[in-house]
């Protein structure tokens, strides 16, 4: 990858050092469904949450995952995937009780599946599965889920001192503000308006809460929270305020300073309602407010807008910020607002270089204190007390260097090329386990574990397991290079349900009568990680994934540039089938994974139900919009031809199944249908039938935003879809 210089603001040290040698990775675990968050037990274990409710045991010494529960949850699903309801809901969050090891209690934070909230909730193990009847209730956030809102947040994390920490989003829409604050005052906007969240001291949304969970499962309010337990118009859980999505947080275990990543809103640059959207990561010694949706970034403000004329009023005092939502029921003028730590936009950032260019999605890692009792140490002595952030759309982590004072004194690119980290955890022993969400927004099912590891760790041999010929059930293991197997130990596991049972050990093994669902093979040199093979025993086999390369691998690309590209996976694809795409996405942090119509022309779509026989990117009763644009886009003919066939119907261009005339759709509403469709293929080029060629980039669009990426993709029927972002070089 390429080198990232260091150029800090002035009131920080400049160290300029280059990006550090990258981590060795370990891919434990592969397969999963859109993973939120991940905890570590104290055995070494660790706990994984699934978007639909699914909670994973994994096991790394063995390569274990057990599903030991499921939570009915309110989730967007893949029957609906376009709903506008519910779209980020799901099962969020997971702790387990400092305790865990005696009293096997977690805590979990989710959508509820029939209620308008949010629930945080502790649960117990028993006999290793998730009991459901040992639920106890401590917090109940009314929210809404139409209209698109989303903005749930959901990160959870215990301090050393026992209290525990819920990172809540502001539950507003934030497609109706031209990227700016979402403080929309009219009267049939409530989803439109953070003001009645983020800004509201009387409300637990757009919050980081703190409290002390007891044994009888409720909680305390501790000392120290930013407003004392009996303020009128305050909630006493609020330990920081003015969040807009503060989605992954972290608590340093020797200081107890929480820090967090906050997923800023979309704005390309600044105007006269206020500053570009910016990503924070931020630092709270003690209570406080950090401004959304009243200010942003070092406490940048944003004006208080008119949304029924459009005009633009006075600015936000960010030491005195005041909240003029009508629907606010907290007080009127808030505490002060605190600068973020480290800030940027969708371009390059003018303070922090470092974070480079593109999409925006903030998290907060943990602090990393070098400790040489321990098995790992992934930074040198001289990097004690960093705080490691990383970012789901950039897909890099980076060392922030803190001072005495915990003051940032450097900040460099640690380690890249992820997909979409989700979750960065450190273990006991140093390891830091890092849970990739997979390559698309939602329904994925190539999410990871990945475990990171210092640069030095020698590579765990390669191993596979394979039928042994004329013996029935009978397996023995391949390896890549031979000498490896008498210097080692291998063992054979099975997984069945929700445990596992050791079955034997040496170079081959004779399954037992057992149902099981996986044989794996565990190798171990005491040298490097553990090798691991797995060999399925159910029908079900893992879907082959796609690898996409870009020759050179760019950095940046160029409109207009030709990139040569190849697609490849363990397993052969069809040529014939496979498609290449590389479509240009403008600065946004809400590209759910694909083209998208204004929330203006949904609502007319909806009215004539179009929706209901096509969809945007997705196989329905007719062509998807996107297969329409492209077909016809260099046709300058397009709009009279279409506008016929909406008026007659027709069949035989896309298939049999006819599509009724649509006489009653008014000609005006036509004409903005087809512009519409027409406009999904914008910035879009692709290949079809090879897997390896050349292909243009589209041309500049008009107007044209810095900040913004290209999504390249390959796809084929049987495959996982490949997936690359790679920011714009022109601007």
């Amino acid at each position: 990858g390429k080198l990232m210089r260091l150029f800090l603001p002035l009131s920080i040290l400049c160290l300029g050092s280059a990006m550090a040698a990258p981590l060795h990775r370990e891919t434990i675990v592969e397969g999963l469904h859109d993973p939120m968050s991940l905890a570590i037990a104290p055995d070494g274990d660790l706990f994984v949450v699934e978007r639909e409710g699914k909670l994973l045991r994994v096991r790394p010494s063995t390569g274990g995952v057990f599903e030991i529960g499921q939570v009915p949850v309110s989730a967007l699903r893949a029957s609906a995937p376009k709903s506008d309801s519910a779209v980020e809901d799901g099962l969020q969050g997971i702790a387990l009780d400092p305790n865990f090891a005696t009293n096997q209690r977690l805590f979990l934070f989710y959508s509820h599946p029939d209620q308008l909230l949010e629930r945080l909730s502790r649960f117990e193990l028993r006999q290793g599965k998730l009991d459901l009847s040992t639920e106890r209730v401590l917090l109940e956030i009314p929210a809404e889920r139409h209209d698109r809102v989303c903005h749930h947040g959901g990160s959870l994390a215990f301090g050393p001192d026992g209290l525990l920490f819920l990172s809540v989003g502001d539950n507003t829409n934030p497609f109706a503000s031209s990227g700016s604050a979402p403080i929309d005052s009219r009267e049939d906007r409530t989803p439109w308006d953070a003001g009645r969240s983020a800004g509201n001291t009387n409300d637990l949304r757009g919050k980081i809460l703190r409290i002390r969970p007891t044994e009888a499962g409720g909680y305390e309010i501790p000392a120290g929270n930013l407003f004392p337990k009996g303020t009128p118009k305050t909630r006493p859980e609020i330990y920081t305020m003015g969040c807009r999505n503060p989605f992954r947080i972290s608590i340093d275990p020797r200081t107890k300073t929480l820090y967090w990543g906050e997923v800023g809103p979309d704005a390309a640059q600044t105007t006269a309602k206020g500053p570009a959207g910016h990503d924070e990561i931020n630092q709270a010694k003690s209570a406080g407010n950090f401004g959304w949706p009243f200010v942003i970034a070092n406490n940048q403000p944003y004006a208080i807008v008119d949304f029924a004329s459009g005009a633009v009023g006075a600015m936000t005092d960010p030491a005195a910020p005041r909240n003029p939502s009508p629907r606010n029921t907290g007080l009127s003028v808030l505490p002060p607002a605190q600068a973020a730590f480290i800030w940027y936009p969708y371009t390059a950032s003018a303070e922090f270089p470092a974070m480079d260019k593109g999409g925006r999605n903030a998290m907060a890692g943990p602090v990393y204190y070098h400790d040489t009792r321990r098995s790992h140490n992934i930074l040198a002595p001289q990097d004690d007390h960093t705080l490691l952030t990383y970012d789901w759309i950039r897909g890099k982590i980076w060392k922030a260097k803190l001072g005495k004072n915990e003051e940032l004194v450097s900040l460099d690119v640690l380690e890249q090329g992820f997909k979409h980290p989700m979750d960065l955890e450190m273990a006991a022993d140093g390891t830091l386990w890092l849970l990739d969400y997979g390559s698309d927004w939602w329904f994925n099912k190539n999410g990871k574990i990945i475990r990171l590891l210092p640069a030095s760790t020698p590579p765990a041999p390669q191993i596979s397991i394979a039928a042994v010929p004329g013996k029935d059930r009978s397996f023995t293991v391949n390896f890549q290079t031979p000498q490896e197997e008498a210097t080692g130990t291998l063992t054979w596991w099975l997984t069945t349900g929700a445990t596992e049972e050791k079955i034997g050990s040496g170079s081959s093994i004779t399954l037992p009568a057992t149902p099981a669902s996986e044989l794996r093979a565990v190798f171990i040199n005491g040298k490097s990680p553990h090798a691991i093979a797995r060999h399925s025993l159910v029908a079900a086999q893992a879907v082959p994934e796609l690898t996409l390369k870009i020759a050179g691998t760019p950095s940046a690309l160029a409109f207009s540039e030709s990139i040569q590209f190849q697609v490849s996976s363990g397993t052969a694809p069809a040529a014939a089938a496979t498609v290449v795409r590389a479509r240009y996405i403008p600065p946004t942090g809400h590209d759910a994974g694909g083209p998208q119509f204004t929330e203006s022309t949904t609502r007319l779509m909806t009215s004539n139900q179009c929706l209901a026989c096509h969809q945007i990117d997705h196989p329905s009763v007719g062509p998807r919009y996107l297969d329409v644009s492209l077909k016809y886009r260099n046709n300058p003919q397009a709009q009279e031809l279409l506008r016929a066939k909406l008026k007659s119907g027709g069949a035989g261009v896309w298939g049999e199944i006819p599509m009724p005339p649509q006489i009653a759709l008014k000609p005006e509403d036509a004409s903005t249908l087809i512009t519409a469709i027409l406009g999904l293929a914008t910035g879009i080029s692709e290949s079809k039938g090879t897997l390896g060629g050349t292909l243009e980039l589209a041309p500049p669009p008009t107007p044209t935003e810095p900040g913004g990426a290209w999504e390249i993709t390959a796809e084929t029927a049987g495959f996982t879809p490949a997936k690359l972002r790679i920011p714009t070089s022109n601007l």
